[in-house]
């Protein structure tokens, strides 16, 4: 097959561009994964090397599937779907509520709400009570209250806003999910897949990929992998 001008330009743009993501993966350290005695043997087709121990990713795959997550995401975007962001370590949590609040989605940085897809009527009601409990307390309400039953008032809004302040708005079940390490985050993944929400998940070597959506390898060990990854999705 003989190509024309414009599709051999297109091809040189899009190996330039690909070399230019690849590039920026290497310098925000994506490649690094978990020493090989921690290596999940599903991930063993996404590892290139192995190096005094630890596995090294093979980028020119997560190229691959970061850009299927990419045009997923964009998909839902444009349709004005929600994703619910799930990422509770406290090294990089920061980081995917920004994302979540930039992009209007609902986040969980604390812990996994358990239930929240299984059993979303249930939950659902709870989030509603901490809102109308909010409310109150807002706008003077628990004033009539005693001082002592006010200050229960008080301890439990800090318990609830702590646990459903970054889905306080959700009325029904997302229509996807985006989690950062789909390790630590085991009952929210298999929420998802009981309810047949797709997954988007940064997997590390540690990580069992199957049942996941557009599994991303990459590593959850530096904060510039899971920053990259994340923009790299939602921009």
């Amino acid at each position: 097959m003989i190509l024309d001008d414009t599709q051999l330009q297109t091809t040189a743009l899009k190996d330039i561009n690909k070399e230019k993501i690849l590039r920026e993966m290497t310098e925000a350290k994506v490649c690094f994964g978990h020493s090989v005695s921690r290596l999940h043997p599903r991930m063993k087709p996404f590892v290139s090397a192995v190096k005094n121990t630890q596995t090294i990713i093979d980028i020119e795959k997560t190229y691959e599937m970061l850009l299927k997550a990419k045009e997923f995401f964009k998909k839902l975007k444009e349709e004005g779907k929600i994703v619910l962001f799930v990422n509770i370590n406290p090294a990089t949590n920061d980081i995917t509520e920004e994302v979540a609040k930039k992009t209007k989605n609902p986040y969980i940085t604390n812990r996994w709400i358990g239930g929240l897809l299984t059993n979303f009527e249930v939950i659902s009601k709870r989030i509603a009570y901490f809102n109308d409990l909010k409310r109150k307390s807002e706008t003077g309400e628990l004033e009539k209250y005693t001082k002592k039953e006010q200050l229960k008032f008080q301890e439990e809004l800090k318990e609830l806003e702590e646990i459903f302040s970054g889905v306080k708005d959700i009325n029904k079940l997302p229509d996807a999910i985006f989690i950062i390490d789909a390790r630590i985050h085991y009952y929210a993944v298999k929420e998802a897949q009981k309810t047949n929400i797709p997954i988007i998940a940064l997997v590390n070597t540690d990580n069992d990929p199957a049942g996941i959506t557009f599994p991303i390898p990459a590593s959850d060990l530096h904060r510039s992998s899971v920053l990259y990854i994340t923009n790299f999705i939602t921009e």
